[in-house]
């Protein structure tokens, strides 16, 4: 087990633990104001921005409040991930990007309980705009409507106001 001392907003100091296991896939955990990451990636750079941007989410979004919502909304959770899965890609060699962009994507999809395919989070992850000027949820919902399969049956085209006055004209 080696500590290291890592800072956010060249102020606040976050402790990064690297340890010999970590439960299941796991390379790396942002716990609130420290991080925990597999011995070999402990000298993995991408690996180690990726969760000290969990970090600064944790601070900006007042700790136990942003813990609560990155567990209970899904759209948030997506919102962080790409936020800190971003910071890695941005870090990375031009070389190594491409296949960095494909594993993240890969990671996005498959472990973070999101309902997106692979694609999708390629995506998300590749776009400069997904996230610009209040398109997020635009981009999501369009996300979710084509890669998530619905229980509710689709929509048939109707407004609400044009389905009252069919309705009032009805009966």
């Amino acid at each position: 087990m080696k500590l290291r001392f890592h800072s956010i907003w060249k102020v606040i100091p976050v402790p990064v633990i690297s340890v010999a296991q970590m439960p299941g896939r796991l390379v790396g955990l942002c716990l609130g104001p420290m991080v925990l990451v597999r011995d070999d990636y402990a000298n993995d750079w991408p690996t180690i921005v990726h969760e000290l941007t969990h970090c600064k989410q944790f601070w900006r979004g007042l700790g136990l409040v942003h813990l609560v919502r990155y567990y209970a909304s899904r759209s948030y959770r997506l919102r962080a991930e790409v936020e800190a899965f971003r910071a890695e890609l941005a870090i990375c060699s031009a070389s190594e990007r491409p296949q960095r962009l494909k594993d993240s994507a890969r990671a996005l999809a498959t472990s973070y309980s999101l309902g997106l395919d692979t694609e999708a989070c390629r995506l998300l992850l590749g776009s400069r705009h997904a996230f610009a000027h209040g398109s997020w949820t635009r981009t999501t919902s369009n996300l979710f409507a084509k890669s998530v399969p619905s229980a509710l049956p689709a929509r048939s085209g109707y407004s609400r106001r044009t389905w009252e006055r069919r309705r009032r004209v009805r009966g």
